[in-house]
């Protein structure tokens, strides 16, 4: 902000420095220093910059949602394709319960965003799996880790959407995918472990968490007394224990009562 400052003092008619003094503003959630700089901008630079977007931005933030929406859809009429705005207005609409135009619009920021990061992508696929749309949600999904790579956050993701959708068999089936593929293991096995859990797959569960176990016993001083490793043996021992105690029926106190006599 000084160095900006420092410039607009050299040269008050710049759009391009009221414009970032504008994102900067708006960043710090300084949303109304923010509306003026961007009216600035658009003044000194007419048509240059995304002012319509960003002024729609500052009316979502602000609570204004149908004025946030009238603003995107302006700049969206002659900048159909920007991914940016396309992703904004689906914010917008979900609040509006337009749930289809919503995902309609996400469906078209992914398709305009070349390098889309995987906050975007979790976004999307969350969006459609709360609208029912499990299956479209997978496909976004496995296509940004294809595009993106082996990132953790986008496969733990996955495996939360198929088991909120009781596809469990799908979700384990990944993970062996997704251990292989790993730096470590460990995690991995843990996350089976517990989805078995919640299949109701107690017998197998139980299996899992003592292969971690075991697994971790196994594991070199070093790696095996790091806190990590430490914290999930200590999650490993406990999720077995409860495993075990919920599969174990307490006597009732009455079996050894004598039998009552015939009258």
């Amino acid at each position: 902000m000084t160095k900006v400052d420092a410039q607009l003092a050299e040269r008050p008619a710049d759009g391009g420095l009221w414009y970032q003094r504008a994102v900067l503003e708006f960043e710090h959630e300084d949303f109304a220093a923010a509306a003026e700089d961007f009216a600035k901008a658009e003044k000194f630079a007419p048509g240059e910059y995304a002012v319509l977007w960003w002024q729609g931005r500052i009316f979502d933030a602000t609570g204004k949602t149908h004025e946030a929406k009238a603003a995107m859809d302006l700049y969206l009429a002659k900048n159909p394709d920007h991914w940016g705005a396309l992703a904004s207005r689906a914010r917008v609409l979900i609040k509006l319960d337009a749930a289809e135009a919503a995902l309609a619009d996400f469906r078209a920021s992914l398709a305009n965003c070349p390098n889309a990061q995987p906050d975007l992508v979790q976004e999307v696929a969350q969006a459609f799996a709360s609208h029912g749309r499990v299956h479209e949600a997978v496909e976004v999904l496995e296509s940004g880790l294809k595009r993106i790579g082996h990132i953790p956050s986008l496969q733990l993701k996955l495996l939360e959407i198929e088991v909120q959708a009781g596809r469990y068999d799908s979700a384990l089936s990944r993970i062996s995918g997704f251990q292989n593929a790993a730096a470590r293991g460990e995690p991995w096995m843990e996350k089976r472990a517990i989805i078995l859990a919640q299949a109701g797959k107690t017998a197998e569960s139980q299996a899992a968490w003592r292969t971690l176990i075991r697994h971790l016993k196994s594991l070199p001083p070093a790696e095996r007394d790091s806190h990590s490793m430490t914290l999930l043996a200590e999650r490993a021992r406990q999720a077995l224990a409860v495993l075990l105690a919920s599969t174990t029926s307490t006597p009732s106190p009455f079996t050894s009562l004598p039998a009552p006599k015939n009258p």
